[in-house]
């Protein structure tokens, strides 16, 4: 949802001051008109001319009806590019009101001496196509058709107040009009933020006025249904603050907040999810820079069964690729991603792989039999709790499973490899940021060492939804009624949607792909400013329709071990640079001594194959202890 300028909404409201008198001015005319030629229609039946004080009394008295009555009916307030049934009826009902309201007024006038009472019967129809008409003609030229205008309200659904900007409230009503019986609800009122269209009405629908005129308009239609109302954000991004503010009102008044999108199918008219309450509007992910590194080549995503690799399934499958290989140590996962591309109505080939990244033999005859052109890496162990307990597997999957991906992609000569890290391999303090950090040093350093593979790394935050994620560990426990945990009241963290991760994973490796400057990248995403996860469970309760402030709402636990407050995206020798990618950077800066960092990933490594925790943890250490040299320069 955009906000206008106030300059801009001034002009916008003259406008439809403007517009509202016009429409006023039309409709008096038209009905001066619609009577003076009813009544002369009703005289040619005669054997003489009507009296010209007759017709002229007559068009006065029933202009004078309908200035009466039209605005009492808010014919004015109609816009005529949103006309609807809503409007037809409003329109019939007030041509009725005015001829009933006309005939005693004439009466006191003239005892409606010379005035044919059957002329009444001819106005009516006259006057009501001369309303109709250009309002139909106007909302059919703007929705390609009458059909929207043609619909009839289901009482038996929720009332609902929508809440957009005009072009996205248009956009949402024009929806519900094509659903007709499958709409979820029934609109009553608008909200328009900026209030320029207050007093108007768009496809019959009034406009109430501004965000300070939502609270009441919900409590007034709160008592009027007999169920409660829903409160509709329309748009497909909106303000974090507008959404803040419905938030409130939605949980104070009772009443169920959702989204209108421009969209088909489930996905047009759903609940506001976490990813709504990001401090920044998600980015819809463009993926035709990444076509031609998709497009007919074979794609081996590892990891393929979890959060990322399944997304990343997903959009490559629109790319148009010569065939998705899905390599997974989870049965289960993988199982789910082959299930669901077995039902797809568009055809893709494919191939579901179980196999473990940490089995070299296993790695090697998989890509000696499909030959993939593009590695997309998200294998990894990911949990920051389950890494500390486990550090040798989480070094076995996240460096070692790392080595092996790369070093086999370049045996069989894979055209690039992108590697999925994380922003807790930024001054990490747990085992998991720590593998991830030496993940990126051995990825970035076998980039440097040459060859025909380019590999590229992608950092990013937490993703809302991923398995193990915060926000569906909230989810969880509102749902059973238990008091939302939260380590640490000033804990931030960085989020970032599924599809916005992977359309950055897809935009980093075709960037990487097409550019050999670029061989050795690390890109990081614009996450904006990181979300305060105390009011994010705020907001989550709010949704679900508990009371944050509730006693035992909000449980404080401390911060687990190895669990940062804060995070960060980049080292304070690194420095962020615009791409050619809207919100995507490489990170730069002066590179560690390459030699170091292999004496320390050995160091590590070896003290893998030891199985002694306590010597991983000292080499994972002193590998992130690790700075650049002052003199050297990333090239």
């Amino acid at each position: 949802m955009t906000r206008r300028k106030p300059d801009t909404v001034k002009t916008a409201t003259h406008r439809n001051q403007i517009s509202m008198v016009a429409v006023a001015l039309f409709d008096l005319c038209a009905g001066a008109f619609s009577m003076w030629a009813a009544v002369l229609l009703r005289y040619r039946f005669e054997p003489i001319a009507p009296p010209d004080q007759i017709v002229l009394q007559s068009v006065a008295v029933f202009a004078l009806s309908c200035a009466l009555v039209f605005p009492v009916e808010g014919l004015h307030r109609g816009l005529w590019r949103y006309a609807a049934l809503n409007d037809a009826a409003r329109i019939v009902r007030a041509v009725v009101i005015a001829n009933l309201v006309f005939l005693p007024i004439l009466f006191l006038i003239n005892r409606l001496d010379g005035f044919p009472r059957t002329a009444i019967l001819i106005d009516i129809p006259i006057l009501i196509g001369l309303l109709l008409a250009p309002r139909f003609i106007f909302g059919g030229l703007r929705t390609q058709g009458l059909r929207a205008l043609l619909q009839v309200e289901d009482r038996s659904k929720p009332a609902a107040i929508l809440v957009g900007s005009e072009a996205e409230l248009d956009d949402a009503l024009r929806d519900l009009h094509r659903r007709n019986g499958s709409a979820p609800f029934r609109a009553k009122g608008l909200i328009e933020p900026n209030s320029a269209l207050t007093g108007h009405a768009i496809r019959g629908i009034p406009v109430l006025g501004g965000m300070n005129s939502l609270e009441a308009a919900l409590t007034r239609l709160t008592q009027a249904e007999h169920q409660p109302p829903r409160l509709v954000l329309a748009g497909d991004s909106a303000d974090v603050d507008v959404v803040n503010q419905l938030i409130r009102i939605a949980s104070k008044t009772g009443a169920k907040l959702s989204r209108a999108r421009p969209a088909e199918g489930p996905g047009a008219f759903s609940p506001v999810e976490a990813a709504d309450l990001l401090n920044r509007p998600p980015r819809p992910p463009n993926l035709e820079p990444a076509r031609p590194l998709i497009e007919g080549k074979r794609i081996l995503i590892t990891g393929a069964g979890g959060t990322i690799g399944s997304q990343l399934a997903r959009l490559a499958a629109t790319l148009n690729p010569g065939k998705l290989i899905f390599f997974d140590a989870s049965e289960a996962n993988l199982y789910e991603i082959d299930l669901e591309f077995s039902r797809r109505t568009q055809r893709v080939a494919w191939r579901a792989i179980l196999g473990d990244i940490r089995d070299t033999e296993r790695l090697d005859a998989v890509f000696a039999e499909e030959k993939p052109d593009v590695v997309l890496h998200a294998a990894a162990l990911k949990h920051v709790p389950m890494s500390e307990l486990n550090p040798g597997e989480a070094v076995r999957t996240n460096v070692v499973g790392t080595v092996n991906t790369i070093e086999t992609a370049k045996r069989h000569g894979t055209r690039v490899v992108a590697l999925i890290s994380t922003d807790k391999a930024v001054e990490p303090n747990n085992v998991m940021g720590a593998t991830k950090r030496a993940a990126e040093l051995y990825a970035r350093g076998a980039a440097e060492a040459g060859g025909d593979t380019r590999i590229c790394v992608v950092r990013f935050g937490n993703v809302l939804g991923s398995t193990g994620s915060v926000v569906p560990l909230f989810e969880r426990q509102i749902e059973a009624g238990e008091p939302v945990t939260i380590t640490d009241p000033e804990a931030t963290r960085y989020f970032m949607t599924v599809e916005e991760a992977s359309g950055l994973v897809l935009d980093a490796a075709a960037q990487t792909a097409f550019d050999p400057a670029l061989n050795g990248a690390l890109y990081v995403l614009d996450m904006g400013k990181p979300v305060s996860i105390l009011r994010l469970a705020r907001q989550l309760l709010r949704l679900r329709g508990h009371d944050p402030d509730m006693p035992g709402a909000i449980s404080i636990v401390g911060l687990r071990p190895g669990e940062k407050r804060h995070e960060s995206l980049v080292y304070e020798f690194e420095r962020r640079e615009a791409t050619k990618i809207d919100g995507v950077w490489c990170v730069t800066g002066p590179t560690l001594d390459r030699e170091q960092v292999s004496q320390a990933l050995d160091t590590v490594l070896k003290s893998t194959h030891s199985g002694q925790r306590d010597a991983t943890g000292v080499a994972l250490e002193a590998l992130c202890a690790l700075r650049p040299r002052e003199t050297a320069t990333l090239t």
